[in-house]
């Protein structure tokens, strides 16, 4: 073998071990190098348990490369490995193959193959690479998209840890057994090590619904574990897991590309971006009006008839005087919210088939689009339905349902788990399933509801595989293939009654926006991060809104596109229960909706760190910084509106630098004021949108 084996387009330069085939160096030309020197070749891991020990692995660094061939170009290898040697010293009769091949504008697509012979390969973490540092500053991030929002986490020199240690060798960051699908494909489809000028974004190289786990670990771990700090010699290991079915004798890994980017956030997202296949443009046009909504739940699990139908028709009755223009529904089944799922039927004790039917005309006729909350994914057990349905179930590789605590409502019991029932997850390969669930969901268009809103919708618990062997599908096949089958089987049969029937979703991951209409999540943090408008500006969003007086949370509304889910009492109220909210946020959708070629159906752009010609900072010291929103008109790109949010309980100024001229419209309404000498005033938690006055 040759000293260096390299290859290098104009932007990147990944270096391997020319005596194992690992990668040792992974260089931005500009930025520098992303691997610590020193830290050792790494590509791949496979687990394979052996002799009754379950931690045995072949890693590339203990291996002997057999065959490099580098492309003509020099921007592509072919790495073979015959043989493999574990980590207990066994040598197996196995092939790997790899294939890095750099695109020439510097990201790099990895590929794996193998042969495992008689050994029986449980995981492969491919790639798994060691040795990450930032190649400038000290610090290093983790940028994740979950729940259509997303969030950071902090890698160097403080790392979040997040794993049990008991089971781990070194802090890490990744999924948990009581909440496997919160970093992995496809809720999270891609993730990124973020330095302060620059990144790696990681992916599957072309949209899929298969399982990869993303995990990152410290190496050799804290230095400081109080502060949980890392030493000077730390560095970040990551790992994209993968469970891939044999075929044919042969293991093939999931493609996954490396994408190095310059920039903050926006470009951290544009690799993945590139891969996204389009949103789905709902058929109902009231979702291009921006709306208020209020959710409501009439009953619970435990069965107490907070609002039966007669109040809802009433209520419903509220929001139209109160400006409210859709409502969802929820707890108006045999069961309450969350109980007796995954079956429907309105309940008895609230005014039956009747009662239901009798308050959706009257939401038809106040134009209040009505959209009931179902549950699909899970059926409860013990239940009613858990014989009949128990052939449906996702089981684990043991031949057991998976299973998880179900709905905690109200009760002492309930809430310390004595009388939880549990909620086992269905597998939606079955076609007959999902044909029962869509022919429910027609039963509710033909009551006249304008929609159903699919609670959970975006996971599977603990189910990321399925291993029944009864589904008509292979044993460990991912739980999440025929999520977009379910939601299209559901439209069909609505769309045949109602032709602009919405079927909405709870925190839909990115590829959900294919089918759903909308995504309904809950957004109320200060470590916000709107990365799902980000990903796709064009899509509905809503989120809850639950303070009495809650004008930041209908101020991050306003900056991200997201509709207002008004909730007094956590969802247990009625729209007057929050006066003060429902008033701001009459006012904003007021302003929306003038400006809503921008507001609504516009292209959102980014803060002002993004979208080009647009600074806004605060004069007093100590001051949180504004929120800063830049959207383009729907078919004027070159026309911008900006939000400018003050979520400080002080009023602050701020002084604007745009190009062109511009108008202060504030929710509050009155006539637009002109900017003057690029100072604009906003009272304590205030948003303003910033116009040019032509498009006025």
């Amino acid at each position: 073998m040759t000293e260096h084996l390299t290859i290098r387009d104009g932007r990147t330069e990944v270096v391997f071990d020319p005596a194992s085939g690992g990668i040792t160096g992974l260089r931005d030309l500009e930025l520098g190098g992303w691997l610590r020197p020193g830290a050792g070749p790494s590509l791949f891991v496979l687990e394979i348990p052996r002799h009754g020990d379950r931690t045995v692995v072949a890693a590339t660094a203990a291996q002997t490369l057999a065959s490099a061939v580098v492309r003509e170009d020099g921007r592509a290898v072919a790495l073979a490995w015959d043989g493999l040697v574990t980590s207990a010293g066994e040598r197996l009769d196995a092939r790997v193959e790899v294939t890095a091949a750099l695109d020439g504008a510097g990201r790099l697509e990895l590929t794996l193959e193998a042969e495992p012979g008689e050994a029986v390969v449980e995981a492969v973490r491919f790639p798994s690479l060691a040795g990450f540092r930032p190649p400038e500053g000290e610090r290093l991030e983790l940028i994740r998209a979950e729940y259509s929002q997303g969030g950071t986490v902090a890698l160097l020199p403080g790392f979040e840890n997040n794993s049990p240690y008991w089971g781990t060798t070194f802090p890490d960051y990744a999924s948990t057994n009581l909440r496997p699908e919160v970093v992995c494909n496809p809720t999270s489809p891609f993730v990124a090590l973020a330095g302060e000028t620059g990144g790696i974004t990681v992916m599957p190289s072309a949209p899929t619904l298969e399982f990869v786990g993303w995990r990152v670990s410290l190496e050799p771990g804290y230095l400081d574990s109080l502060t949980r700090l890392a030493g000077a010699d730390a560095a970040v290991t990551l790992d994209a897991i993968q469970m891939p079915t044999p075929s044919d004798g042969r293991l093939r890994a999931v493609p996954v590309t490396l994408a190095p980017y310059r920039g903050g956030r926006a470009q951290a997202l544009a690799p993945y971006r590139a891969t996204q296949r389009p949103s789905r443009v709902p058929s109902a046009a009231w979702l291009r009006e921006p709306r208020t909504w209020l959710q409501v739940q009439l009953m619970s699990t435990e069965n107490e008839p907070r609002y039966d139908f007669a109040d809802l028709a009433a209520i419903i009755e509220e929001c139209a005087a109160g400006g409210i223009g859709a409502i969802q529904i929820v707890g108006w089944n045999e069961g309450g919210q969350d109980g007796l799922v995954p079956v429907h039927r309105p309940a008895g004790r609230l005014g039956g088939e009747a009662g239901l039917v009798r308050a959706l005309a009257r939401a038809r006729e106040l134009d209040v689009k009505a959209v009931l909350y179902v549950k699909y994914q899970w059926v409860e057990r013990p239940g009613p339905h858990w014989a009949e349905l128990e052939p449906y179930a996702c089981l684990d590789e043991n031949g057991q349902p998976y299973a998880q605590p179900g709905p905690v409502y109200h009760s002492a019991r309930k809430r310390y788990g004595m009388s939880t029932p549990w909620y086992v997850p269905l597998c939606f390969s079955a076609r007959d399933l999902r044909a029962r669930f869509a022919e429910e969901v027609a039963r509710m268009a033909e009551w006249g509801a304008a929609g159903v809103l699919a609670d959970e919708s975006l996971y599977h618990g603990r189910a990321l595989l399925c291993f029944a062997s009864g589904h008509g599908h292979e044993p460990g096949a991912s739980a999440y293939l025929w999520d977009g089958e379910f939601v299209e089987d559901l439209r069909r049969a609505a769309e045949a009654v109602s032709p602009d029937f919405v079927i909405a979703g709870e925190g839909c991951y990115d590829g959900q926006f294919e089918h759903y209409d909308l995504s309904y999540f809950r957004s109320w943090s200060e470590r916000h991060l709107p990365i799902g408008r980000e990903l796709r500006s064009d899509v509905r969003m809503a989120t809850a809104v639950i303070g009495f007086d809650d004008r930041n949370m209908v101020g991050q509304c306003l900056l991200y596109g997201y509709a207002m889910s008004l909730e007094p009492y956590n969802f247990k109220g009625r729209p007057g229960d929050m006066p003060a909210t429902l008033a701001y946020a009459a006012a904003v959708d007021r302003l929306r909706a003038r400006l809503a070629p921008w507001l609504w159906n516009g292209a959102y752009l980014g803060d002002e760190g993004v979208a080009e010609g647009v600074t806004v900072t605060v004069h007093e010291a100590g001051a949180r910084a504004p929120q800063v929103a830049v959207w383009a008109h729907e078919s004027r790109p070159g026309s911008r509106c900006v939000v400018v949010a003050n979520f400080d309980d002080e009023p602050r100024t701020y002084a604007v630098a745009i190009d062109g001229p511009r108008v202060v419209l504030r929710p509050e309404g009155g006539e637009p004021e002109p900017l003057e000498a690029g100072r604009l005033a906003l009272g304590p938690r205030s948003a303003a949108v910033l116009a040019d006055p032509a498009d006025l």
